[in-house]
């Protein structure tokens, strides 16, 4: 199932409110303003010492930015899996294609005008689970034949349109067996006929 394992956050130094909006890591302003328009910042966390590559997570886009603007751009119905790795500070994303997982080492802290501040990855952490599994509409598990465990889902893509796929990389799904394409067929069936969709 597509969804960020619990992460925890770091402190974010000061007690109270105040004290961590005043100290947080702030997404900077020339930045803020290459992120693509899709509603307001849910998130964003550092990439690098000094501001210059930050990770920022809205309503439907994971958006990577850099000093030549853009790295990175994609739906949260691409994420098959989101985990945080506290001990190396790290987000790793895995795909629904056949992408390579994208890492996102998170600094403890920055400079950020005339003073270093720690970084609060709370708030990244939530909207990305929020985006991961407000995509996945519904998931059908099954095995085939060979014995291989497949996982089809039915997605939400940005656009709002529903779709299918599976857990399997494209290589591996088109060179099935006449038997494991069969099996891989019915699970599709099933996960489109769970909410609705045609299954013909």
């Amino acid at each position: 199932m597509s969804r960020l394992r619990k992460t925890a956050a770091r402190s974010t130094g000061p007690s109270g409110i105040a004290g961590r909006l005043r100290r947080r890591a702030v997404l900077p302003a020339e930045l803020a303003a290459s992120v693509p328009a899709d509603g307001r910042v849910l998130g964003a966390v550092p990439l690098a010492d000094g501001d210059s590559r930050w990770a920022v997570a809205t309503a439907r886009f994971l958006t990577v930015l850099g000093p030549d603007g853009v790295e990175v751009r994609r739906g949260w119905h691409e994420v098959e899996h989101g985990r945080w790795d506290a001990d190396s500070a790290t987000f790793t994303l895995s795909w629904t294609d056949d992408s390579k997982p994208l890492l996102l080492k998170v600094p403890a802290q920055i400079d950020q005008g005339e003073r270093s501040v720690p970084v609060d990855t709370a708030p990244f952490a939530r909207a990305l689970r929020q985006g991961v599994e407000s995509a996945l509409v519904h998931t059908v598990s099954g095995q085939l034949p060979s014995g291989r465990r497949v996982t089809v889902s039915v997605r939400r893509d940005a656009d709002g349109r529903l779709y299918t796929t599976s857990n399997l990389t494209a290589g591996v799904a088109g060179g099935a067996a006449p038997g494991e394409q069969e099996a891989l067929e019915e699970l599709f069936r099933r996960a489109r006929d769970g909410v609705g969709l045609p299954t013909g």
